[in-house]
């Protein structure tokens, strides 16, 4: 088993009620991604709070290369089924990625109360990337990531991810989210969808086209007019943490 970074470790807040939150990170990325917003919703309620960390995540890009979107929804279902042993309500959240995985557990993983997904990425901003995937997946597995300075910021802030982005990884995301699009419309419980308006990764009107698609959901959508795609880190987690616990309320 690889080793894992420090600041990738998986975390578990306890609280006193009959509520868990499972929080779900994105795509080469770690739990630190979002703590500090789960922090803030665990000050304000009793909620039990627990952060996983996906299959291939928090070690190498090498390793995370050897991994799938199977892996990491079946580290989902184990994490919501040990809540599930020990609390009344269990609600799945996730940002980017950890939006598409938490979309699959509403479908897919019985007795949820609830799913928030923030930033899902439904529409990519870089098309070429995605077209090419199949050829780099060959002849360069590991693309380095453009915005180096928005990284490193983050880096300092405590966030760990990979500062390249592994193909075959990227490839397995995006065909889980073109399950998530086939399956959303049998999702029935209720649904908070949150998009950042300075997403610098996701097209914002990503969260308009899953609003029009999970028809058959009690569902709420809210905009981050100032955040960029790791909201969870920005200005506005204050503004997340309130939405949420409204929301479970």
């Amino acid at each position: 088993m690889a080793d894992i970074h420090p600041q990738a470790r998986p975390f578990l807040l306890t609280g006193d009620s009959d509520t868990a939150v499972l929080f779900i990170h994105g795509l080469t990325a770690s739990p630190s991604e979002i703590y500090p917003t789960a922090l803030l919703l665990h000050e304000i309620s009793g909620y039990t709070l627990s952060g996983l960390l996906l299959p291939g995540h928090g070690s190498s890009p090498e390793v995370m290369n050897q991994s799938s979107w199977e892996q990491w929804f079946e580290a989902v279902e184990k994490a919501i089924h040990a809540l599930q042993a020990d609390y009344k309500k269990v609600w799945v959240a996730g940002l980017s990625m950890g939006g598409l995985l938490a979309l699959h557990a509403g479908v897919n993983c019985p007795g949820l109360s609830g799913i928030i997904s923030i930033n899902a990425p439904v529409f990519v901003k870089n098309p070429f990337f995605k077209r090419m995937a199949p050829l780099l997946q060959i002849f360069r597995p590991y693309w380095p990531k453009s915005n180096m300075a928005l990284i490193l910021q983050l880096q300092k802030q405590g966030r760990f991810a990979y500062e390249c982005t592994p193909v075959r990884a990227f490839r397995s995301m995006m065909r889980l989210r073109d399950i998530v699009l086939d399956e959303i419309d049998e999702l029935t419980i209720p649904l908070l969808l949150m998009q950042s308006g300075q997403d610098e990764t996701v097209k914002t009107g990503s969260v308009i086209y899953l609003a029009e698609k999970a028809r058959n959901t009690s569902l709420k959508v809210v905009d981050l007019h100032n955040s960029r795609h790791i909201a969870t880190m920005g200005s506005e987690k204050q503004l997340i943490v309130q939405e949420m616990a409204a929301f479970i309320e």
